[in-house]
């Protein structure tokens, strides 16, 4: 009876063992999951690709790839046959990913609708000189979206100059890495920067239906203006509501965050990069 109950309470610790490292392994998993993020689809080299070759669909294969570790200017997998028949103008490696930089402009933007990712829309977005980064913008670069928009809120009003009424503005990072797939009726950079770069006062963004919802009632009520992004940079910052009183009353504090990000450049640059090695003769 005895080693009966001895059994039984082995059985018993066994299967709680069994269990117990069951939850754990799913809790890891999920856990691994949360921060690796979404895997997305991307295209790369099946092979060899010399420079000059027009890529064809044997030459290509998928891989799956968390959407945080992206490359620049990656090819996904549902935009592929737009690439179909261009021609490279870069050697790629068997396993390495084709980017739309490794066309000429002028092999990849045969129409807007063909650049239209899918699942997403174009939507032309008025600027000005100010809100379009002087002129600077150029199709498929990326920038983030502020809206300001004016609030009654007797709190964060501020009492306006020479008499005028009291106003107050809130401002808030509304949509971040969109890509520009046109800038004024400029589909691709090259003649831009053979011909200088002409004016602009629309620019046209790749956006989800919900973010085009966003973006139009939002310029109904304020102003967007466009922040240009490195294009190595696809962090996504924290967003956060800003008010005209707030700032004026954290300005101490804005221009120390400003004078940190700049020591800590600056220390970068003053940093050795390591001996230089060379060659005997």
């Amino acid at each position: 009876m005895a080693k009966k109950k001895l059994l039984l309470a082995a059985v018993f610790v066994g299967v709680m063992a069994a269990l117990l490292l069951y939850v754990y392994i799913q809790q890891e998993n999920a856990k691994t999951q949360k921060e690796i993020g979404n895997k997305v689809s991307v295209v790369v080299a099946a092979r060899n690709i010399p420079a000059g070759t027009e890529l064809e669909k044997g030459l290509l294969t998928y891989s799956e790839v968390p959407e945080r570790y992206l490359p620049p200017n990656p090819i996904m997998g549902d935009q592929a046959d737009l690439f179909l028949g261009a021609t490279l103008t870069v050697n790629v490696q068997a396993g390495q990913y084709i980017q739309t930089s490794d066309f000429a402009r002028t092999e990849i933007s045969r129409d807007l609708s063909g650049k239209v990712p899918a699942g997403e829309r174009a939507m032309s977005i008025p600027v000005d000189a100010i809100s379009g980064v002087s002129g600077l913008l150029t199709p498929g670069d990326r920038v983030d979206l502020l809206g300001t928009f004016p609030v009654s809120d007797k709190d964060q009003l501020i009492p306006g100059e020479g008499g005028r009424a009291s106003m107050g503005y809130v401002t808030m990072p509304l949509l971040q890495n969109v890509t520009l797939l046109a800038v004024g009726k400029q589909l691709s950079d090259v003649n831009a920067q053979s011909n200088g770069r002409a004016g602009y006062s629309t620019v046209t963004a790749s956006l989800t239906l919900k973010e085009a919802e966003l973006l139009t009632i939002a310029q109904t009520r304020g102003k967007l203006t466009l922040l240009l992004r490195n294009q190595d940079d696809i962090e996504s910052a924290p967003s956060e509501q800003l008010t005209l009183k707030g700032v004026l009353e954290n300005l101490s504090v804005i221009q120390e965050t400003r004078n940190k990000v700049v020591r800590k450049r600056v220390k970068k640059k003053k940093e050795p990069t390591g001996p230089t090695i060379r060659s005997g003769n």
